[in-house]
C-alpha cells in the first residue's frame, strides 16, 4: 500500500510530497525547501521513514531547495531532470524514466518544460494496487 503526504511553504509557494511504501518504510521526497528541513525531516522519524530519494521538480530561484542537506542529514540520493542544468544530482532522469522506491512504488519523469526550460512532473505508480 503507497501513502504520501502533502506539505506546504507559505513563504516560497512551495509545495513538498513525502510518498512512502507502507510496508517498507522506503520514502521519497519531491521539492523539499531548506527552510523547511526541520518539518520534513521530523516527520520522517515520525512516521518511521527511511529517505532514499529526495527529487526536483525544476531547479531555479523561486524555492532554495533542501535536497544537498537532505542527503547529507539522510543518505538519501538527488534526482533532478536532464535538462535542468543542475550539477552534484545523482540522477538525472530523462521524459519516461522511472525511479523506483520500497517494494512497490515508482515515479515515472515527465518532461513537462514551461516553467523553467527544464522542469518536469511526475507520476506515481504502484504496482501494488
Amino acid at each position: 500500500m503507497a501513502t504520501m503526504l502533502q506539505l506546504f511553504d507559505p513563504v516560497s509557494s512551495t509545495f513538498t510530497y513525502i510518498l512512502w511504501d507502507e510496508s517498507t518504510h522506503d520514502a521519497l521526497l519531491i521539492d523539499g525547501v531548506a527552510s523547511q528541513i526541520e518539518r520534513d525531516v521530523a516527520h520522517l522519524a515520525r512516521l518511521g521513514l527511511s529517505l532514499s530519494w529526495v527529487v526536483e521538480t525544476h531547479v531555479h530561484a523561486d524555492h532554495v531547495t533542501s535536497a544537498a542537506a537532505l542527503r547529507e542529514r539522510t543518505g538519501a540520493r538527488i534526482a533532478v531532470p536532464v535538462n535542468c542544468g543542475c550539477a552534484g544530482a545523482d540522477v538525472k532522469l530523462e521524459h519516461g524514466a522511472l525511479l523506483r522506491f520500497g517494494t512497490y512504488e515508482s515515479i515515472a519523469a515527465l518532461a513537462t518544460p514551461g516553467h523553467t526550460a527544464g522542469s518536469a512532473s511526475y507520476r506515481w505508480h504502484s504496482s501494488s494496487t
